[in-house]
């Protein structure tokens, strides 16, 4: 908190309404100039109690031209060789923070009354940190039930119905063969699941899976939104069919990895072992080992990669391999629940190195603060967003 001494008067003769028009943009930049400025003031001016405290310290002081911090001062000292109590002293010893927190308090009223013009405060609080989110992935039926089940079990195991990987029954479907089932996960959650047909998938954090609970005889469809890895179970007969976004993937026995939610906004698909045909707009590739697919604007291309670089998430990693800045950023937004938000265009930085997703964030940040990158954490209105400056 940057409180210097050309701000004090500033606060101070906008209570007495006598503020130029300079020294109100000069009162405006301190408060543009932090988020955290921002946060604190406004936590402060919602305790009532502090400001009615405060416009009364103020109405003692209009009478007396010394300097208000002098005259603060001067009154105290006052008090305290008036009653010679060491009670007292402890008191008045008490109040001298507080009174420099009601100081504070005005910029604050300064910021909405100048700057936003009576309008009502934002809910701005700042963060020091954020631990990696704990919460339940949720399932809803096709006939309408939602389930809410753990992610620290192990997994799921979906066959004669929903159970965890110990065994534990979710929910049984043996005689509902038709029904399907939607999963999602939500920020911070890793979640493996085995179909019926013995496919083994891995959604990643944020990201929706739809399947049937019982395959069909003639076909193994699924649809995926976000970032899932595959190993699919071999059937020669019944090809497995994946659906995401505006392409369809169709293999018999191989791994891979998908994911729609790139920093270009690209669908990457990125084949482990085996072969896979996919399609898009009328355009069909075969990718063999180490090859990727991307799909951006309604186009399909394809190069040869280092899977890895796609599946460390597998290891609860963030891995970077000369990894664009937005790239990594938004990794860690997705991870995190986090709004990446740049103050402005910021230079071309490329990053290596692999951190632990079970990291808190500031841990994970204070790594990438060694790239000359910095960042301020805030929560706006219930949501949290990262500055980001270079």
């Amino acid at each position: 908190m940057r409180l210097t001494d050309d701000i004090k008067p500033l606060i101070l003769k906008f209570i007495q309404e006598s503020l130029s028009a300079d020294e109100q943009d000069t009162l405006r930049s301190w408060l543009d100039e932090s988020a955290e400025h921002r946060a604190f003031v406004d936590d402060l001016l919602q305790k009532e109690e502090l400001m009615r405290d405060l416009q009364h310290w103020i109405s003692l002081q209009e009478s007396d031209t010394t300097d208000w911090s002098d005259r603060l001062k001067s009154r105290t000292l006052t008090a305290i060789h008036a009653q010679e109590k060491p009670g007292y002293i402890r008191k008045i010893k008490r109040l001298l923070p507080y009174a420099a927190a009601c100081c504070i308090a005005l910029s604050g009223l300064t910021y909405m009354l100048v700057k936003k013009q009576r309008s009502a405060p934002q809910n701005l609080i700042a963060l020091q940190d954020i631990e990696v989110p704990s919460n339940q992935v949720e399932i809803r039926l096709s006939n309408g039930k939602v389930i809410q089940v753990s992610s620290e079990k192990g997994g799921l195991i979906s066959a004669d119905g929903l159970r965890y990987a110990d065994g534990t029954m979710i929910q049984s479907t043996a005689s509902q063969s038709d029904l399907t089932a939607t999963i999602h996960t939500p920020a911070g959650t890793i979640l493996p699941i085995t179909l019926a047909d013995g496919s083994e998938v891995t959604l990643n954090a944020k990201t929706t899976l739809k399947y049937p609970l019982h395959f069909a005889n003639n076909e193994r469809r699924v649809e995926i939104e976000g970032e899932v890895f595959f190993k699919i179970a071999k059937n020669k007969e019944v090809p497995f069919r994946v659906k995401s976004r505006d392409q369809l993937i169709e293999v018999t026995g191989t791994a891979f990895n998908v994911n729609t939610r790139t920093a270009k906004n690209s669908s990457q698909t990125t084949l482990v072992e085996g072969a896979i045909n996919l399609s898009a707009n009328g355009k069909k590739l075969r990718l063999k080992p180490n090859q990727q697919a991307n799909l951006a604007a309604g186009q399909l291309s394809q190069k040869t990669v280092d899977p890895y670089n796609y599946i460390a998430w597998l290891d609860n990693k963030f891995y970077f391999n000369e990894t664009e800045l937005s790239t990594a950023l938004q990794l860690i937004g997705q991870w995190y629940d986090l709004q990446i938000v740049y103050k402005h265009p910021v230079k071309e930085t490329l990053l290596y190195g692999e951190i632990q997703r079970t990291r808190s964030l500031a841990a994970v940040l204070k790594i990438l603060e060694r790239s000359n990158i910095k960042f301020e954490l805030i929560q706006e209105n219930g949501i949290r967003k990262l500055y980001v400056s270079n």
